[in-house]
């Protein structure tokens, strides 16, 4: 991949979530990547109860609220994933320093 900097140079940097290439061994800098990136989507995803009470008209009725509860569930299973994934990182990290 082609980047230019400040002083439009061009460089070449290493692009670690396209890889055409088959993945041998585990990789920290994808793993902490993908949290990133679940963390984005996460905020990005948090407006949607908002959303579904305000496509309403901010009255909360059978549709709705079946709707923002299944949202809802489906995200606390998401964070709870995520909060595993961010202290499997820091323990892995954690045993990487100790050897």
């Amino acid at each position: 991949m082609q980047v230019k900097n400040e002083n439009s140079q061009s460089r070449m940097i290493e692009d670690t979530t396209l890889q055409a290439s088959t993945q041998n061994k585990p990789s920290l800098t994808l793993l902490e990547e993908n949290i990133r990136v679940r963390l984005e989507r996460f905020s990005f995803s948090a407006h949607t109860p908002l959303e579904r009470l305000r496509e309403g008209g901010y009255t909360l009725n059978a549709s709705n609220t079946d709707s923002i509860a299944n949202h809802l569930e489906v995200t606390i299973l998401e964070l709870r994933y995520l909060i595993n994934d961010l202290y499997w990182l820091q323990w892995i990290k954690a045993r990487k320093a100790s050897i």
